[in-house]
């Protein structure tokens, strides 16, 4: 069983900064936790997605698909920032 913890992956998007810090199980993110000076509506978006993004693969494309499907489904607004500027954020702290 490989746990791999990762440091903040760091974003500037227009809307704000994001930090995401995930954790990795067998390729799948076991636990995230993002963070930063960005806004979301409804208020609890922000646990909707991380909710949504346990137990996804650690891949670029599957992170961007479900952050837009969570985007859609709960009809997220989050002013100059989107779900590129998230999946970028997460990208970063898997890199780091």
């Amino acid at each position: 069983m490989e746990i791999l913890k990762t440091k903040p992956g760091i974003h500037k998007s227009r809307g704000g900064l994001i930090r995401s810090f995930v954790n990795i199980e067998n390729g799948r993110i076991k636990d995230i936790t993002i963070s930063g000076d960005f806004f979301l509506f409804p208020e609890e978006a922000i646990f909707k997605i991380l909710e949504n993004l346990k137990g996804t693969s650690a891949n670029r494309e599957e992170l961007l698909k479900n952050i837009e499907d969570t985007y859609e489904k709960e009809n997220i607004q989050s002013p100059g920032t989107a779900p590129s500027d998230f999946t970028e954020s997460i990208m970063k702290a898997l890199e780091a």
